[in-house]
């Protein structure tokens, strides 16, 4: 796509223009998904970002430089210009584009939000029935267990307490990065926490979590199991990593105060985690 503009006459198969066709290239690809949120399809975010970046264009200019059918050409920008995203002029009995500026992008992003907040608003104010009974559903993968951890910490208020039984040592860095994340969001929203890790769990995340505020760490003796236990309010979390990650989520008031009677009773058994010794 020759969407790359410059001053002077180059070679394209230099080394830099590659570099820097290529830069453009991901940096409008990341743009055209943003602009799916007012509705627009690949295409016609490929044909909307072409005519603002080449004023006065042609649908022929379009097709060859974009590499699409003249029809499907046709069919973005009469959708465009029917959006007021771009506007059509004749010149030299030629039909020429460009874009009818920021303003209206603009426009049509706060249309959007304004439509969502009602939405929200709406859905907020209405009464919705929680049944009572357990619940019980399994994710895979982490991003399914982030996801769970995310909704169950929303839910929670200042003053409120997470329980964890038995974080283990056996767990990816971009889990262990994404706790530090996690944490700081909790620690933020003034929820405490108290955790027992597993007895192979390194000196470093110990000495991490110790550093959080609003935060107990004790460890557990001769403990070494890939599955653990978190507590929310009524919700508990059983992750499992094994070949890959499985989590449980059950929301259910008995079984969660059972669990936390079980992590006092295991709390009360426990101590600090073990400093290593100096050499």
């Amino acid at each position: 796509m020759e969407y790359l503009n410059t001053c002077c006459p180059v070679k394209e198969d230099t080394p830099l223009i590659k570099v820097l066709i290529k830069a453009d290239i991901v940096e409008r690809e990341e743009v055209a998904r943003s602009l799916a949120v007012i509705g627009l399809s690949k295409m016609e975010a490929e044909v909307y970002l072409y005519v603002a970046s080449n004023p006065e264009t042609t649908a022929g200019d379009i097709t060859k430089n974009l590499r699409i059918a003249r029809s499907k050409t046709y069919e973005a920008l009469n959708r465009l210009t029917s959006m007021g995203l771009v506007s059509k002029m004749s010149k030299e009995d030629v039909s020429r584009y460009y874009s009818s500026g920021s303003s209206v992008l603009k426009g049509m992003y706060m249309q959007q939000m304004e439509e969502a907040t009602k939405a929200m608003d709406y859905i907020q104010n209405m009464n919705i029935y929680i049944p009572t009974e357990t619940r019980v559903r399994t994710v895979e993968g982490e991003e399914g267990y982030k996801m769970l951890k995310e909704s169950f910490l929303a839910d929670m208020e200042k003053g409120e307490e997470v329980l964890i039984i038995g974080s283990p040592a056996n767990v990816t860095q971009s889990l262990v990065d994404y706790f530090q994340v996690f944490h700081t969001k909790r620690i933020a929203m003034g929820v405490t926490l108290r955790m027992m890790y597993n007895s192979d769990v390194g000196e470093d995340r110990f000495a991490r979590a110790r550093s959080w505020k609003n935060t107990e760490v004790r460890s557990l003796p001769k403990n070494n199991s890939p599955a653990w236990v978190e507590i929310y309010g009524n919700r508990v979390i059983i992750p499992l990593v094994s070949d890959k990650m499985i989590a449980i989520a059950i929301t259910d008031r008995s079984m969660a105060t059972s669990f936390k009677n079980y992590f006092e009773l295991l709390w009360k058994s426990t101590k600090e985690f073990p400093k290593k010794k100096k050499r």
